[in-house]
């Protein structure tokens, strides 16, 4: 039962062993040089190094304050502009091909523009945030709205309710399973985002330390800062499962049932 119920995060701690192992291994029989790959022991006594001293820890509370920034911004933004569009067609022609046109736009192409605009600070880090975050979010909120099913709008416009009514009691629960799943896919991106931007031009940050690590040829600055921001995308990633599991109880209840 236990089994069952923690088995997402038992596994991969069973088998995250096994790579340090073959990776330890693959370096000292291979002899591979530590400025090309170094020990996972190496690496872990590295990180410890600049957790003890503080060293990293200002620079993940910057990338972490641009993502969390950054996704709020967007989320807000995406809800607003998504539910606008699925409500008024015109606007949704209007806005949607500026929209199309940013967001397949490489991020590393608008990155310098917005550090030109805003500076070195977390101001420009958190606009493209923003932009990778806010079009998921709106789009998953146009579909959700517009595959409400009219005899619904119909029940309440019998009960004669008004439209703060509607917005609460039906759009919003709703949307709100698309729009944890738009959230959660924005998440990853919101690190990637976060991350384009130090590279490009920042003062701190996880980003700021890869470039950092390039220009020294310090792999194991570079390979603790990849480190880093792969669990920090999987601790957003799964508060946010967590979250969903808990509001939409009933469809993690409906799994459970047809299992």
């Amino acid at each position: 039962m236990f089994y069952h119920k923690h088995k997402k995060i038992i596994l991969p701690l069973i088998i995250l062993p096994f790579i340090f192992i073959i990776w330890e291994m693959s370096v000292v029989i291979f002899n591979i040089p530590q400025y090309l790959l170094p020990k996972p022991s190496f690496l872990a006594e590295y990180m410890a190094k600049l957790f003890s001293s503080g060293t990293i820890v200002p620079h993940i509370l910057i990338t972490l304050k641009e993502i969390l920034l950054g996704t709020l911004i967007g989320v807000l933004l995406g809800l607003v502009l998504g539910y606008i569009m699925a409500k008024i067609r015109i606007i949704e022609k209007l806005i949607m091909p500026l929209v199309v046109i940013l967001q397949t736009a490489p991020k590393i192409s608008l990155a310098p523009l917005f550090i030109l605009w805003l500076g070195l600070g977390i101001e420009s880090k958190i606009v493209l945030v923003v932009l990778v975050v806010m079009f998921p979010v709106m789009i998953n909120e146009v579909l959700a709205i517009r595959t409400i099913d009219k005899n619904v709008y119909d029940l309440m416009s019998v009960l004669k309710s008004n439209k703060i009514q509607v917005f609460f009691y039906i759009e919003l629960p709703y949307s709100f399973e698309m729009l944890i799943s738009g959230i959660k896919l924005a998440m990853t991106q919101a690190v990637t985002g976060a991350v384009i931007g130090e590279m490009i031009g920042a003062k701190a940050g996880l980003g700021y330390l890869l470039t950092l690590g390039s220009e020294t040829y310090d792999i194991s600055m570079i390979l603790s800062s990849v480190i880093i921001l792969s669990f920090i995308g999987l601790f957003l990633y799964e508060i946010f499962n967590i979250l969903e599991n808990k509001v939409l109880y009933w469809k993690a209840t409906d799994i459970n049932t047809t299992n």
